[in-house]
């Protein structure tokens, strides 16, 4: 399956993922476990023009999981395949194409705001299913339960919560099993 290679190293996103303390940096904590992962998304180049007549071209994702919007850089992505896949698409590319064009406009006109520039989106190429890499550090918490953190590892960006959300819902419709 199509994927994007991980720029981020395994020892880089160690350091990335190491917690130090607040007062200090007098405590790190270093994760219990790390893994690489690959989540599925659809990606689409879209065409916007502003009042001028500019087009400008963006590389948006729509993750396949619930159907959030993100903007990538294309340059830095190289394409890489990868043989198994264990979080499979949840949405289908309908869907997706549904979800991109509601959130696209939401884009342009905070864009729009910000820039005092009105942009018009013009139309999306057709997407396509691709797998996005990312390291995940699991960590023991004061209570003693698992905690997790996600690191883009295409361009070492740490997750927040929109990506700890999507996160929680690949590994419950995959890696949790509940007995009838």
């Amino acid at each position: 399956m199509k994927s994007f290679k991980p720029r981020v190293s395994e020892k880089e996103a160690l350091d990335h993922l190491t917690l130090h303390g607040r007062i200090f940096r007098s405590k790190k904590t270093v994760p219990y476990r790390m893994e690489l992962i690959y989540l599925p998304y659809y990606f689409f180049e879209i065409r916007v023009k502003n009042k001028k007549g500019v087009e400008r071209g963006f590389f948006a994702a729509i993750d396949a999981t619930l159907g959030g919007f993100s903007l990538v850089e294309k340059e830095v992505m190289q394409p890489d395949t990868i043989n198994e896949i264990e979080f499979q698409p949840k949405i289908s590319l309908e869907e997706a194409q549904e979800s991109l064009g509601k959130e696209v406009r939401w884009f342009l006109v905070s864009k729009s705001m910000q820039r005092r520039e009105k942009y018009l989106f013009l139309h999306a190429e057709p997407g396509e299913l691709a797998f996005f890499p990312y390291w995940v550090g699991y960590y023991h918490n004061k209570a003693g339960a698992w905690e997790f953190l996600g690191l883009d590892a295409v361009s070492g960006i740490l997750q927040g919560g929109p990506g700890r959300r999507l996160f929680i819902h690949a590994f419950a419709e995959s890696r949790v099993k509940i007995n009838p």
